[in-house]
């Protein structure tokens, strides 16, 4: 079963299984016949899991958040009637502001009005944003937002 996928920034990997792809996703999976996780392409994970589906859609998920995570710092953010500078996206509300001597941020549920702020204190306005992203991503696959 698959534990994870992790994206690197090149094709810098040999898979595990084959010894043979040079990969860039590399779908983390054990084996009951194997102590251990290997990493390994995603053919080799549609072999290991004899599904020729799920690795495929889990790769296309990580392509995707990996792509809008480049994007995100060159969105559209607004600046709130307080002063601190927000995004709506995908159901949620993103603020990040000045606190501690650097950068937090919140994110908020706008259906429910669910929030949660950030315990880190970023050095910039763009990692607390990347951090904000990171939440949201986490928060999204707890069921928050849209």
């Amino acid at each position: 079963s698959c534990v994870g996928v992790d994206e690197l920034e090149t094709p810098s990997a040999i898979c595990e299984m084959c010894e043979a792809q040079e990969i860039r996703y590399v779908h983390q999976m054990t084996h009951p016949d194997y102590h251990g996780v290997l990493g390994v392409g995603c053919v080799c994970a549609e072999h290991m899991e004899d599904d020729y589906v799920g690795p495929r859609e889990r790769e296309r998920r990580v392509r995707s958040e990996a792509q809008r995570r480049r994007n995100w710092l060159r969105r559209k953010w607004r600046i709130s009637a307080a002063g601190n500078v927000f995004l709506n996206t995908d159901g949620l509300n993103i603020a990040v502001y000045q606190k501690g001597g650097g950068w937090s941020g919140r994110i908020m549920e706008r259906a429910s009005l669910k929030s949660v702020e950030s315990r880190r204190i970023y050095p910039s306005i763009d990692t607390a944003k990347l951090g904000m992203f990171d939440g949201m991503i986490f928060l999204k696959a707890k069921g928050w937002g849209t």
